[in-house]
């Protein structure tokens, strides 16, 4: 039964991430002042929430019905088997090269630390005013994730749990934003 559990985790997590891409291309399309565009997402994502509260109930009926009381432990084992196979069943490594207009290049060995450093570059609190979200927490906060691993640049903590092309989108908003001119690739 855990691999049922693993499954619903695993779902959960991918519409987590559809979520998450749908709201920045609303924000982007509002931004650009596309509102027949933005509105036609705007349904989409009421269907897409609707849809992710179903999946919530029944992975919570599942729980109820099927597995025992003293499930916790398990529970965490199993969540953190569904991140595994998650991030390992995405394909092939791809990492961001970020080009400032002043010639700096960015390309870490992952895209996350490329996320990481460029925010840094950039400064964390500049970038927290934009007010990106990455899986419904702040791009760069104060605060750890409850649920996802950061980078910390002290006294920040950066979310990178994301796909490296909401990575990418998650940067080129920042850098519109803040009228920074950046050059961003995937790799």
């Amino acid at each position: 039964m855990s691999s049922v559990t693993t499954a619903f985790e695993l779902m959960k997590l991918e519409l987590e991430t559809a979520v998450e891409d749908l709201n920045t291309q609303g924000s982007e399309l509002f931004r650009e002042s596309r509102y027949e565009e933005a509105k036609a997402l705007i349904d989409r994502g009421k269907q897409l929430r609707a849809f992710c509260d179903k999946v919530e109930a029944l992975a919570n009926e599942w729980t109820a019905t099927f597995s025992g009381d003293d499930h916790d432990e398990d529970t965490e084992k199993e969540f953190q088997t569904a991140r595994t196979i998650l991030s390992a069943s995405r394909g092939s490594c791809t990492r961001l090269l970020v080009k400032f207009s002043d010639g700096t290049i960015f390309a870490e060995k992952t895209a996350a630390q490329t996320l990481a450093k460029v925010i840094e570059r950039i400064g964390c609190e500049q970038v927290a005013s934009v007010g990106v979200l990455v899986n419904g927490e702040k791009i760069v906060s104060t605060e750890k994730s409850k649920k996802y691993s950061d980078i910390e640049v002290p006294p920040y903590f950066i979310k990178t749990h994301s796909s490296t092309d909401q990575k990418k989108r998650n940067l080129e908003q920042i850098s519109k934003a803040l009228g920074l001119n950046l050059n961003i690739s995937i790799i």
